[in-house]
């Protein structure tokens, strides 16, 4: 009787590596999207990605955009995760937000894993009233290439990142949005390398008309 591992393998790599669809309709509440992603085991989707954006409801996209990779994260039911953003545990392959605050809704898309240790960075397009479709931005897309994806405050109107090296230096930035490009107007690092074991030292930098003020405090190193 002939092996029946050959068979096995092909018929395994054939059902664990292939190409999937996946349509979201509870991103926006203006439209929906379709994922047509190169290869898909149980808990991820990674290589060349379609993201087709219809109106709601609609049959034929709007815009198609094209990316060479990306990586989409699996929730346990299999369909891929929206509009997460959980530090060193889940991003999304799509969030959707206000990232410009004019008021309508912007994309972030996952090109890969190219943020900080191996993070997922992301692809930002803006919505364009006058080009009627997603507009990609280089400066958005800069803050989407730290620690995960940036946050959103839209209540302060701020975009905020996060970044770190090794377990004892943190960063985090803060951005407002000037004439549709964000601008940094705040930035704090926390250093626990400092030669005094027992204390860190926080260095706040806060624009203030125009003007960087600064302040150097040390607190207790938590044990």
């Amino acid at each position: 009787m002939k092996s029946l591992l050959p068979l096995f393998i092909l018929l395994f790599a054939a059902t664990a590596f292939t190409q999937k669809t996946f349509d979201i309709k509870d991103a926006s509440k203006f439209f929906d999207i379709k994922v047509d992603v190169a290869t898909c085991d149980d808990s991820s989707c990674t290589g060349k990605a379609t993201f087709s954006f219809y109106k709601k409801g609609g049959s034929v996209p709007y815009q198609v955009i094209n990316l060479p990779e990306t990586y989409v994260q699996l929730s346990t039911d299999g369909g891929p995760l929206v509009n997460t953003t959980l530090l060193y545990d889940a991003q999304s392959v799509i969030n959707i937000d206000d990232y410009n605050f004019d008021g309508m809704e912007d994309v972030a898309i996952c090109n890969g894993n190219y943020g900080s240790y191996n993070g997922p960075s992301y692809d930002i397009y803006l919505s364009s009233r006058a080009a009627k479709k997603f507009v990609y931005s280089t400066a958005f897309s800069e803050l989407a290439e730290h620690l995960g994806m940036f946050t959103v405050d839209n209540k302060k109107r701020q975009l905020e990142t996060f970044d770190k090296s090794g377990c004892c230096y943190h960063i985090t930035e803060r951005y407002s949005v000037t004439g549709g490009r964000p601008v940094k107007i705040f930035e704090e690092v926390e250093d626990a390398t400092i030669t005094d074991e027992t204390k860190v030292k926080i260095t706040t930098k806060k624009l203030v008309n125009g003007k960087w003020k600064i302040r150097v405090k040390y607190v207790p190193r938590e044990n």
